[in-house]
């Protein structure tokens, strides 16, 4: 099992023209970022945006702290993602209301981001969201989907086929093909092969491949050249 950073990943992501990414929920230090760059990470990728359903979503505290510190680094390609507030329990935020607060983020400190990924997943034990049933969660993440494209932010959608399956009934779903995916299956293999195609999505330009490094506070993936 990948249990530690190593060279390993820089030789392979060298060998297919891919870049190796980290990606965070949590506040990294400089030294963590200096680490994993020094180890072939050239990608860094910032929880911007939570689901936060107390509040009806709210910037991550810890994105504007963790973008600083990746840029002292060294980091240039940062990404960010969006975990949006939704579920019928919720008095959540419209998508357009924590897109806005997302870019005013941006703007406000001057961030150079490439893109917004939308995080699509369910999270039943703390939030309960996507709770519409399999139509009304297909309505919202049109509704979601409309709010990115008239952001005229730049945005991509993150998922699994199966985390695809729970939220709309179905891998055959399909929302926006048309976006670039970012997809999560934890087997450890360092390519962009969608071996189980959803959403109408035939090819990804990103991979998450494993939620374990030796900072215990990065997921690890490849992208696209």
């Amino acid at each position: 099992m990948f249990r530690s950073l190593s060279l390993l990943p820089a030789l392979v992501a060298s060998a297919y023209a891919l870049v190796s990414a980290v990606d965070s929920s949590s506040l990294v230090s400089v030294a963590t970022y200096q680490k994993a760059k020094s180890e072939g990470f050239t990608k860094a990728i910032i929880r911007g945006y939570e689901e936060a359903c107390g509040v009806g979503g709210e910037v991550d505290p810890n994105f504007v702290g963790s973008y600083n510190n990746a840029r002292a680094a060294g980091y240039t390609d940062i990404d960010t993602y969006w975990f949006p507030c939704n579920g019928s329990g919720n008095n959540c935020k419209s998508y357009a209301t924590q897109l806005a607060e997302l870019g005013a983020t941006f703007n406000a400190h001057s961030m150079k981001i490439g893109t917004i990924w939308i995080d699509l997943e369910k999270d039943a034990a703390v939030c309960n969201n996507w709770n519409y049933g399999t139509a009304g969660n297909q309505a919202q993440a049109r509704s979601l989907i409309a709010a990115a494209q008239a952001s005229g932010l730049n945005f991509g959608i993150y998922s699994s086929p199966g985390e695809w399956s729970t939220l709309f009934g179905s891998t055959s779903f399909v929302l926006d093909s048309s976006a670039p995916l970012w997809f999560a299956t934890f087997n450890n293999v360092q390519s962009l092969t969608l071996g189980s195609p959803f959403g109408g999505w035939t090819t990804a330009v990103g991979h998450q491949y494993t939620d374990v490094s030796a900072s215990g506070q990065f997921d690890l993936s490849v992208f696209a050249h």
